[in-house]
């Protein structure tokens, strides 16, 4: 991305006088004199400032060299096209030392694409440093910009990634300025401004060369382009980024759905009972529980079953059905959880054969009449009147009111969203730490064993009177007040469904509302997020 751009400050063209022929390694007397730092007066030196355009930026370590224009091959047409512009004394490869030990500066007027091309073409074989062109014209004005299509060659700027030099555009004005000194010192030593003056101080011989010698002042850069450009690769890259993880996450939820669809279909996983989703069963499936008539013949030495009574607690509770904790029946709290035998035999099977003591439907507390009363037993076996559980299934919840089992019919799975596999996985995680966190405590635990050593040094520290003394009877608890208000019940989990009225009481037997009843609508924000990064 980053190019080092060159750009020139200034173009300094002085005089050197050069032995013929230079050798590398030559006394000092033999090496280049620069006759312009030596006396200003007898020659012609040139500082040009500004208006200079970079074509193309190769950068080497210096920019300097002897001042030529390059040789085109005999008989090319650019040579009549460049005439006007091109003196015919000037100074070409010819009239330099025979020796590639000084680097060159090539100069040429730019009238067409073609012959400018031929002219780099031409330099190419020279041990160039740099290229200048100019515009034909005597205008002081700067060059055209370098993105101008008066640059371009064959209809393209691909010539510019083809140079190893740098090439720069300066003034008309500035390059026929060059061009006219170039024609000045292309003779020898005799032929040039001040030839007598230089042979005199210097010595100059009529073998050696007295030529002009181009220094450019040049800073370099590091260009990475415009901002905008920038601006748009992080934009492009910002939008690769979030593409690619978008696309993670929505395929990531997809397969966790997959698997939560499956895990719900085989029965591994029961929303509601969960507390994630609130489902209904529908009112063709609740109509295939069977219906029965209640027959109850209770045994004579049975204690009575009216209201107010609280039933005793079946001796043997193995495998039978509890009631959830906390329930108040017939107006007092069970001490113990209510057993309704599981499973309960169908009440109609036999005409000797009884339900167990169910005497009552828990949805609306209305008692059963014996061989009068309708129930309906669900597939856990618990029975309620038809008309209760029809609408407690169907509206409330799926889960049976005693035992929590579910209704749903075997293989169905309610819609999977991503909302509902981020709560599945939250609870399922809490439960794994619980786990984790009580085997780790059972551990430390079994570890925080006392020794025997640890026991008989409390036992010395710690010594105690064994013989006997009074015995102090334990202070009797204090009596609890009783809460009259059923809503303070409500506080400390005990609900009295007596209390409720018939939709209250459904609510109370279904459990606390569900997340997804009680909370407010996402944000439009929080919507658009959880579309582009779902399960954030």
């Amino acid at each position: 991305m980053h190019e080092r751009m060159t750009t020139v400050d200034e173009i300094r063209n002085v005089i050197l006088l050069l032995r013929s022929p230079p050798q590398v390694g030559a006394p000092s007397q033999d090496k280049p004199i620069n006759i312009t730092h030596q006396s200003h007066e007898i020659t012609v030196s040139n500082r040009f400032r500004g208006n200079i355009t970079t074509l193309s930026s190769r950068v080497p370590d210096t920019i300097n060299g002897l001042l030529y224009v390059p040789d085109l091959p005999a008989g090319d047409p650019c040579h009549s096209e460049t005439a006007p512009f091109v003196p015919d004394p000037v100074v070409r490869r010819s009239n330099l030392p025979p020796t590639d030990y000084y680097k060159l500066v090539a100069i040429a007027p730019w009238t067409s694409p073609g012959c400018s091309r031929k002219y780099m073409a031409a330099a190419d074989s020279a041990p160039i440093r740099a290229f200048i062109f100019y515009r034909p014209n005597n205008s002081s004005a700067a060059p055209p910009h370098a993105t101008s299509l008066a640059w371009d060659i064959n209809g393209s700027t691909k010539w510019r990634m083809k140079t190893y030099y740098p090439v720069f555009a300066v003034s008309g004005q500035t390059g026929q300025s060059m061009m006219l000194h170039l024609n000045s010192y292309s003779g020898n030593a005799t032929e040039i401004p001040f030839a007598q003056n230089i042979s005199d101080l210097y010595g100059a011989d009529v073998d050696d060369f007295i030529r002009i010698w181009t220094d450019m002042d040049i800073s370099i850069a590091h260009h990475s382009g415009p901002v905008w450009l920038y601006f748009l690769i992080v934009a492009v890259v910002l939008a690769i980024i979030i593409s690619a993880t978008s696309l993670t996450m929505h395929l990531t939820q997809a397969w966790r759905r997959i698997q939560l669809r499956r895990r719900v279909i085989s029965g591994e996983v029961n929303l509601e009972a969960m507390g994630i989703k609130r489902l209904a069963v529908s009112i063709d499936d609740v109509r295939k529980f069977p219906l029965y008539t209640y027959r109850y013949d209770p045994p004579a030495n049975s204690p009575p079953t009216s209201p107010g009574v609280p039933l005793p607690s079946p001796v043997n509770t193995a495998g039978c059905n509890q009631a959830p904790l906390g329930v108040i029946y017939n107006g007092l709290q069970q001490a113990e959880p209510m057993c309704f035998g599981k499973p309960l035999p169908s009440p109609i099977s036999a005409p000797d054969v009884a339900t167990d003591s169910q005497p009552m439907c828990l949805i609306c507390l209305e008692q059963f009449q014996n061989r009068v009363t309708v129930i309906r037993e669900i597939s856990c076996g618990h029975i309620f009147h038809p008309e209760c559980i029809d609408e407690f299934l169907t509206e409330v919840s799926s889960l049976c009111p005693i035992c929590k089992a579910s209704m749903l019919p075997a293989g169905y799975c309610p819609k999977i969203t991503n909302e509902t596999v981020r709560r599945e996985r939250a609870i399922r995680r809490l439960r794994h730490k619980s786990r984790d966190d009580e085997e780790s405590g059972d551990e430390g635990r079994k570890g925080r064993r006392r020794g025997i050593g640890t026991s008989i040094a409390d036992c010395i520290c710690n010594r105690r009177d064994f013989s006997p003394g009074p015995i102090i009877p334990p202070r009797p608890p204090r009596a609890k007040k009783k809460r009259r208000s059923h809503q303070r019940s409500r506080s400390r989990g005990v609900v009295d469904l007596s209390a409720l009225t018939g939709r209250e009481r459904m609510r109370a037997l279904a459990g606390s509302p569900l997340d997804d009843r009680t909370a407010t609508p996402p944000t439009r924000w929080r919507q658009m997020r959880n579309k582009i990064f779902p399960g954030y």
